[in-house]
C-alpha cells in the first residue's frame, strides 16, 4: 500500500517522543514492505523549529512550504490537498497537529484515514495536557466545550498581550478555536476517521461517542539503539545514580516531587546522588546533579550509568517512553501512577507505581531499591524482558499494523 504521513509539527532531529513515534511506526511499515511518505508542514516562522534534516529519515519525506500568513484552515488544507493528491495514497495517517489538524484531516475525508494522537490535542485546547492549577483536570472539552473554551481564553489570551505570536497560541487565534464552528469541525473530524489510536486506556475512554474504532496501541522502542546492562554492584563508598531522563525543566513532569523525596532521603543517608536532564547548572542540593539537555545517543549512556529511573510525572503521560528505554537498557523504573505509566511498569516487577504528587511514597519505593542491590537487577532484568516482549517496535508494528490497515481499506 501506499502510505502517507502527515505532520503539522514535524522536527527532526526530534524534539519529544512524537517524531519517534512517527519515524518508527513509518519505517516499520515501510520495512514491511509498503510505499511510505511523510508530508510535513515547513512552517518555521509558526513554530520556530529548526528546518527537518530530510537525509536523516529511511523514508521520503515532503515539504509543504507555508508562510505565516498562509497558515490558515482553508489553505494549509488546500496545500496538504494538493501535495497528497499528487500522490495518491490508499491510506493517510494524520499525526502530530494541533488546532489545524481536523483542517487537515477534513480536506482530506476522501481518503481512509488513521489518526494518531500523542497527548490530548482535541481534549484540552488551553495546552493538550488536561492539566491546571498543579493538577490533573477532568475537563473533557468534547463534552464540556464550553468550560474548556473559556479556560483556554483566560490563560492563552494573554499571550498576544505579551507579544507571544507563535506555536500554540498563535493557531488559537487562526482557527478561532474559541467558536462553535471549531467546536464542529473537530468533532466532525473525529468521527470522520476509519481508525484512532491511542496511548492507554485512558484517553480511549474519553473518545467513547464520538468514535467506535479506537485502538490502544502503545509506543515502543528499536531494542538495537538500547543495549542491555545489568545493574552493576556497588564499590564501598560509590554512590547509587537515581537518574530523571526527559524533560525536567517541564513543571508538569515532578522533579520538585523528586528533590522532595531526595530531601527525605538524604536525612537518612548519602548513598544516592539525583541526576537529572535539566538546562540549568545550578544545584540546589547537596544529593542533585544537572546533566543539562543532551541528545538520544548521550541519553542512552546516562540510562546505562544509572541504578534506577524515576518518572515522577504530574500529569497524564499518555505513554512514557522514558520507562520504556530505561526498561530496554535493563532499569528499575519507579513511576507515578499517572496515564500510560501505570500500564508499562507492572509493580513489585520491574520497578515500583507510587500516587503522584507524594514524596513520602516515593521515598519509600527509592529506599526499597537503595537496600537492595540483587532486587534492582531482578527488576532491570524483568523490564528488559518485558521491553523485548511488548514494546519492541518491530513487534507493535507487526502485532497491530497489518489487521488495522485491512480493516480501514474494506
Amino acid at each position: 500500500m501506499r502510505l502517507a504521513f502527515i505532520d503539522l509539527v514535524f522536527s527532526w532531529p526530534p524534539l519529544g517522543g512524537a517524531p519517534l513515534d512517527l519515524y518508527y511506526t513509518a519505517a516499520g511499515l515501510q520495512d514491511l514492505g509498503h510505499d511510505v511518505r511523510l508530508f510535513y508542514a515547513s512552517q518555521t516562522e509558526n513554530w520556530l523549529l529548526d528546518p527537518v534534516q530530510e537525509e536523516r529519515l529511511p523514508f521520503e519525506a515532503q515539504a509543504v512550504p507555508l508562510s505565516r500568513a498562509e497558515t490558515t484552515p482553508e489553505r494549509m488544507g488546500a496545500r496538504f490537498r494538493e501535495a497528497v493528491d499528487a500522490w495518491r495514497p490508499d491510506v493517510v495517517f494524520q499525526c502530530f497537529g494541533f488546532f489545524m489538524k481536523p483542517y487537515v484531516s477534513l480536506a482530506l475525508s476522501h481518503y481512509p484515514q488513521i489518526a494518531r494522537y500523542y497527548a490530548y490535542e482535541p481534549f484540552c485546547p488551553r495546552d493538550y495536557r488536561l492539566y491546571w492549577k498543579k493538577k490533573a483536570c477532568p475537563k473533557n472539552y468534547l463534552r464540556t466545550p464550553n468550560v474548556c473554551r473559556w479556560c483556554a481564553l483566560r490563560d492563552i489570551g494573554p499571550a498576544f498581550k505579551n507579544g507571544v505570536v507563535a506555536g500554540y497560541p498563535l493557531e488559537y487565534q487562526q482557527t478561532r478555536a474559541w467558536s462553535p464552528q471549531y467546536y464542529r469541525d473537530l468533532t466532525d473530524s473525529i468521527r470522520s476517521y476509519k481508525a484512532i489510536i491511542v496511548y492507554n486506556r485512558f484517553t480511549k475512554g474519553l473518545l467513547q461517542g464520538f468514535n467506535d474504532h479506537v485502538h490502544v496501541i502503545g509506543g515502543g522502542v528499536h531494542l538495537e539503539d538500547f543495549t542491555y546492562t545489568p545493574v552493576k554492584e556497588k564499590s564501598p563508598g560509590e554512590k547509587n545514580i537515581i537518574l530523571m531522563s526527559g524533560r525536567a525543566d517541564d513543571p508538569t513532569k515532578g522533579l520538585d516531587v523528586l528533590w522532595e523525596a531526595g530531601k527525605l532521603l538524604w536525612r537518612e543517608r548519602q548513598d544516592f546522588e539525583i541526576q537529572a536532564t535539566l538546562n540549568t547548572t545550578v544545584s540546589k542540593y547537596p544529593f542533585f546533579k544537572s546533566l543539562g539537555w543532551n541528545d538520544v545517543e548521550k541519553s542512552r549512556q546516562f540510562y546505562r550509568e544509572s541504578d534506577i529511573c524515576v518518572i515522577p510525572s504530574k500529569w497524564e503521560e499518555p505513554f512514557g517512553l522514558v520507562a520504556t528505554e530505561a526498561m530496554a537498557c535493563g532499569r528499575p523504573c519507579v513511576v507515578s501512577d499517572v496515564g500510560g505509566l501505570q500500564e508499562i511498569v507492572l509493580h513489585g516487577e520491574t520497578g515500583y507505581i507510587y500516587r503522584r504528587n507524594r514524596p513520602k511514597e516515593l521515598a519509600s519505593c527509592l529506599r526499597r531499591l537503595l537496600d537492595d542491590s540483587a532486587l534492582r537487577r531482578c527488576m532491570g532484568d524483568a523490564g528488559r524482558k518485558r521491553v523485548e516482549e511488548m514494546y519492541d517496535w518491530k513487534q507493535v508494528i507487526r502485532r497491530h499494523y497489518p489487521s488495522m490497515l485491512e480493516e480501514v481499506i474494506q
